[in-house]
Protein backbone atom coordinates (compact mmCIF):
# COMPACT_ATOMS: atom_id res chain seq x y z
CA UNK A 1 0.00 0.00 0.00
CA UNK A 2 1.26 3.25 -0.98
CA UNK A 3 1.62 6.12 1.26
CA UNK A 4 -0.20 9.24 0.69
CA UNK A 5 1.57 12.95 1.63
CA UNK A 6 -0.48 15.71 2.99
CA UNK A 7 -0.69 17.41 -0.13
CA UNK A 8 -1.97 14.35 -2.39
CA UNK A 9 -4.46 13.62 0.56
CA UNK A 10 -5.63 16.93 0.54
CA UNK A 11 -6.20 16.58 -3.48
CA UNK A 12 -7.77 13.30 -3.13
CA UNK A 13 -9.85 14.64 -0.50
CA UNK A 14 -10.89 17.92 -2.92
CA UNK A 15 -11.26 15.57 -5.96
CA UNK A 16 -13.71 13.48 -4.04
CA UNK A 17 -15.55 16.17 -2.47
CA UNK A 18 -16.25 17.31 -6.21
CA UNK A 19 -17.56 14.04 -6.83
CA UNK A 20 -19.94 13.66 -4.13
CA UNK A 21 -21.82 17.36 -4.77
CA UNK A 22 -19.84 19.33 -2.19
CA UNK A 23 -18.03 21.38 -4.34
CA UNK A 24 -16.43 24.29 -2.26
CA UNK A 25 -17.26 22.77 0.94
CA UNK A 26 -15.41 25.11 3.68
CA UNK A 27 -13.60 21.67 4.97
CA UNK A 28 -11.63 21.24 1.90
CA UNK A 29 -11.52 24.92 0.87
CA UNK A 30 -9.99 25.66 3.82
CA UNK A 31 -7.43 22.39 3.98
CA UNK A 32 -5.95 23.71 0.50
CA UNK A 33 -5.81 27.04 1.39
CA UNK A 34 -3.06 25.78 3.72
CA UNK A 35 -1.56 23.52 1.05
CA UNK A 36 -1.22 26.96 -0.66
CA UNK A 37 1.24 27.99 2.09
CA UNK A 38 3.02 24.75 2.09
CA UNK A 39 7.29 24.79 1.80
CA UNK A 40 6.97 21.91 -0.79
CA UNK A 41 6.12 23.79 -4.62
CA UNK A 42 4.63 20.70 -5.57
CA UNK A 43 1.88 20.36 -2.72
CA UNK A 44 1.25 24.34 -3.97
CA UNK A 45 0.60 23.37 -7.05
CA UNK A 46 -1.84 20.52 -6.29
CA UNK A 47 -3.73 22.66 -3.87
CA UNK A 48 -3.96 25.76 -6.76
CA UNK A 49 -4.49 22.74 -9.25
CA UNK A 50 -7.59 21.59 -7.18
CA UNK A 51 -8.97 24.94 -6.38
CA UNK A 52 -9.08 25.60 -10.28
CA UNK A 53 -11.42 22.10 -10.48
CA UNK A 54 -13.82 23.53 -7.76
CA UNK A 55 -14.62 26.73 -9.71
CA UNK A 56 -17.11 29.31 -8.26
CA UNK A 57 -17.02 26.41 -5.41
CA UNK A 58 -13.83 27.85 -3.99
CA UNK A 59 -14.62 31.13 -3.47
CA UNK A 60 -13.31 31.11 -0.22
CA UNK A 61 -9.73 30.88 -1.37
CA UNK A 62 -9.33 34.09 -3.14
CA UNK A 63 -7.37 35.69 -0.81
CA UNK A 64 -5.04 32.46 -0.70
CA UNK A 65 -4.95 32.25 -4.49
CA UNK A 66 -4.21 36.39 -5.03
CA UNK A 67 -1.25 35.71 -2.70
CA UNK A 68 -0.22 32.24 -4.85
CA UNK A 69 0.01 34.41 -8.12
CA UNK A 70 3.35 35.58 -6.60
CA UNK A 71 4.15 32.50 -6.05
CA UNK A 72 8.17 31.63 -6.79
CA UNK A 73 7.02 28.43 -8.98
CA UNK A 74 5.64 29.67 -12.60
CA UNK A 75 3.75 26.27 -12.23
CA UNK A 76 1.49 27.32 -8.97
CA UNK A 77 1.23 30.61 -10.64
CA UNK A 78 0.11 29.31 -13.66
CA UNK A 79 -2.84 27.01 -11.85
CA UNK A 80 -3.77 30.26 -9.33
CA UNK A 81 -4.46 32.66 -12.74
CA UNK A 82 -6.29 29.67 -13.76
CA UNK A 83 -8.33 29.13 -10.49
CA UNK A 84 -9.44 32.51 -10.32
CA UNK A 85 -10.47 32.55 -13.82
CA UNK A 86 -12.30 29.37 -12.98
CA UNK A 87 -13.98 31.43 -9.73
CA UNK A 88 -15.01 34.05 -12.06
CA UNK A 89 -16.66 37.24 -10.71
CA UNK A 90 -16.25 36.45 -7.20
CA UNK A 91 -13.06 37.25 -7.68
CA UNK A 92 -13.11 40.46 -7.83
CA UNK A 93 -11.07 41.12 -4.32
CA UNK A 94 -7.37 40.51 -5.84
CA UNK A 95 -8.60 43.13 -9.60
CA UNK A 96 -4.83 44.04 -8.37
CA UNK A 97 -3.10 41.36 -8.10
CA UNK A 98 -4.34 39.86 -11.15
CA UNK A 99 -3.32 43.32 -13.41
CA UNK A 100 -0.24 42.53 -11.55
CA UNK A 101 -0.03 38.93 -12.88
CA UNK A 102 -0.27 40.36 -16.46
CA UNK A 103 3.82 40.97 -16.27
CA UNK A 104 4.77 37.88 -15.42
CA UNK A 105 7.77 36.58 -16.72
CA UNK A 106 5.43 33.20 -18.30
CA UNK A 107 2.13 33.02 -20.56
CA UNK A 108 1.05 30.75 -18.94
CA UNK A 109 0.13 33.34 -16.30
CA UNK A 110 -0.41 36.53 -18.04
CA UNK A 111 -3.10 34.54 -20.40
CA UNK A 112 -5.10 33.27 -17.01
CA UNK A 113 -4.75 36.54 -15.43
CA UNK A 114 -6.19 38.52 -18.27
CA UNK A 115 -9.30 36.27 -18.55
CA UNK A 116 -10.21 36.05 -15.03
CA UNK A 117 -10.16 39.88 -15.20
CA UNK A 118 -12.31 39.39 -18.08
CA UNK A 119 -14.73 36.70 -16.30
CA UNK A 120 -15.00 39.50 -13.79
CA UNK A 121 -16.07 42.06 -16.01
CA UNK A 122 -17.03 45.87 -14.95
CA UNK A 123 -15.59 44.92 -11.36
CA UNK A 124 -12.09 44.41 -13.13
CA UNK A 125 -12.45 48.23 -14.48
CA UNK A 126 -9.33 48.96 -11.83
CA UNK A 127 -7.22 46.56 -14.18
CA UNK A 128 -8.01 48.64 -17.55
CA UNK A 129 -4.38 50.47 -17.39
CA UNK A 130 -2.57 46.94 -17.11
CA UNK A 131 -4.64 45.32 -19.44
CA UNK A 132 -4.31 48.34 -22.26
CA UNK A 133 -0.50 47.23 -21.41
CA UNK A 134 -1.01 43.98 -21.96
CA UNK A 135 -2.61 44.07 -25.56
CA UNK A 136 1.19 44.65 -26.55
CA UNK A 137 1.87 41.57 -25.27
CA UNK A 138 4.16 38.78 -27.32
CA UNK A 139 1.66 36.07 -26.72
CA UNK A 140 -1.03 36.40 -29.16
CA UNK A 141 -3.78 34.47 -26.35
CA UNK A 142 -2.68 37.55 -24.26
CA UNK A 143 -3.54 40.44 -26.10
CA UNK A 144 -7.07 38.53 -26.84
CA UNK A 145 -7.86 37.83 -23.42
CA UNK A 146 -6.82 41.44 -22.74
CA UNK A 147 -9.15 42.90 -25.89
CA UNK A 148 -11.92 40.27 -24.51
CA UNK A 149 -11.65 42.12 -20.71
CA UNK A 150 -11.61 45.20 -21.96
CA UNK A 151 -14.61 44.57 -23.77
CA UNK A 152 -16.12 42.99 -20.92
CA UNK A 153 -15.24 45.57 -18.58
CA UNK A 154 -17.55 48.01 -21.09
CA UNK A 155 -17.58 52.09 -21.33
CA UNK A 156 -15.11 51.90 -18.10
CA UNK A 157 -12.69 50.86 -20.68
CA UNK A 158 -12.76 53.61 -23.11
CA UNK A 159 -9.52 54.75 -22.26
CA UNK A 160 -8.05 51.63 -24.21
CA UNK A 161 -9.97 52.39 -27.48
CA UNK A 162 -6.96 54.10 -29.40
CA UNK A 163 -4.72 50.72 -27.88
CA UNK A 164 -7.40 48.68 -29.47
CA UNK A 165 -7.50 50.29 -32.47
CA UNK A 166 -4.32 49.60 -33.51
CA UNK A 167 -4.59 45.77 -32.91
CA UNK A 168 -6.59 46.48 -36.16
CA UNK A 169 -3.29 45.31 -38.08
CA UNK A 170 -2.38 42.92 -35.42
CA UNK A 171 -1.19 39.42 -37.64
CA UNK A 172 -3.36 36.80 -35.77
CA UNK A 173 -6.88 37.37 -36.55
CA UNK A 174 -8.25 36.05 -33.23
CA UNK A 175 -6.70 38.96 -31.90
CA UNK A 176 -8.05 41.57 -34.43
CA UNK A 177 -11.94 39.74 -33.75
CA UNK A 178 -11.68 40.47 -29.82
CA UNK A 179 -10.59 43.64 -30.51
CA UNK A 180 -13.46 44.44 -32.88
CA UNK A 181 -15.94 43.21 -30.83
CA UNK A 182 -14.38 45.23 -27.88
CA UNK A 183 -14.40 48.02 -29.41
CA UNK A 184 -17.89 47.38 -29.84
CA UNK A 185 -19.01 46.64 -26.63
CA UNK A 186 -17.24 49.99 -25.46
CA UNK A 187 -19.09 52.22 -27.41
CA UNK A 188 -22.69 50.69 -26.53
Amino acid sequence: MKTLTRGKATVIMASLTLLLGGCGSGKSVRNLNKELQDPNPKVRYKAAKALRDMGPGAKDAVPALGRALKDEEAKVREKAAQALREIGPDAKQVVAELAEALKDDSAKVRYPAATALGKIGKGAKDAVPALTEALKDTDPRVRRSAAAALGNIGSESKTAVPALNSLSNDPEQEVRDAAALALRKISS
